[in-house]
């Protein structure tokens, strides 16, 4: 997946280069790399990835960082990304409960812009739509490294296995897009294309919410791009995420252009 030099990004109001956020995508790879190497072991490792060893794979680009991921994520399947993750996900499960609770209504948001030229801010949110519809989940997941598990469910909701941000473990909810009234980020009206929804754990208790918001001008797709947190959260964490959404969504922008 090569993506243009031409997709912008401004994190926490200021403009990075693409090189930046290809360096923080390979930190995150080899990170996810080494812990998934260490929790499946040498032999289940060989035998998702035949002839490779994870010397090899974080030594080699970052573009076969990216097939490397994605083959050992697809290979476990659901439940073996469960059974890896068990004990981690249950963990934030009760962490993001608590914190939702302490924070008393307060919220914290990430954001990040991209600008894309040449790039429809309509064209885009229906495939990205219909990533969801279709259940992509090969595209969902190869969009970061650090997503684990995207996949739509029998009601319509996405569910979500990522490490999110600069969190120490991954975190597993349900996002909602028909259900958007606990999503405290506000419209732009400048931005006439959104994707809204609120994050869930399986119970609907909400934790969180995303509005992604898009407009075409002179030829260039604009993405205001934030995610809601609790309001107790870590600013670095919050801030950490800003590189997530610059990350994925200039993987799946590329994408949607091939």
């Amino acid at each position: 997946m090569t993506i243009p030099a031409s997709i912008s990004a401004t994190i926490e109001g200021r403009a990075v280069v693409r090189r930046e956020v290809e360096a923080w995508e390979s930190r995150r790879a080899a990170a996810v790399l080494k812990k998934m190497a260490a929790r499946l072991g040498a032999r289940a490792f060989a035998e998702l990835l035949p002839g490779r060893t994870v010397g090899s794979v974080l030594s080699a680009s970052l573009e076969e960082r990216r097939a490397a991921l994605l083959t050992l994520k697809t290979g476990l399947g659901r439940a073996g990304i469960y059974a890896m993750l068990g004990r981690e996900l249950a963990a934030a499960d009760r962490a993001a409960r608590l914190a939702v609770k302490a924070s008393r209504g307060g919220t914290a948001h990430s954001v990040t812009r991209l600008a894309v030229p040449g790039c429809s801010a309509g064209r885009f949110a229906a495939w990205f739509d219909n990533l969801t519809i279709d259940n992509a989940e090969a595209d969902m997941i190869d969009a970061c490294p650090d997503h684990y598990l995207l996949r739509r469910l029998p009601d319509g909701r996405q569910e979500v296995v990522e490490t999110t941000g600069g969190s120490p473990a991954p975190t597993r909810f349900l996002v909602d897009y028909a259900d958007t009234g606990a999503v405290s980020i506000p419209v732009d009206p400048d931005y006439p294309v959104q994707i809204v929804g609120q994050a869930v754990l399986d119970d609907g208790f909400v934790v969180g919410g995303v509005r992604h918001q898009f407009r075409d001008r002179d030829g260039t797709m604009e993405a205001l791009l934030t995610v809601e947190f609790p309001g107790i959260f870590p600013k670095r964490l919050v801030n950490a995420h800003c590189w997530h959404l610059a990350t994925e969504f200039s993987n799946w922008v590329t994408a949607s252009q091939r």
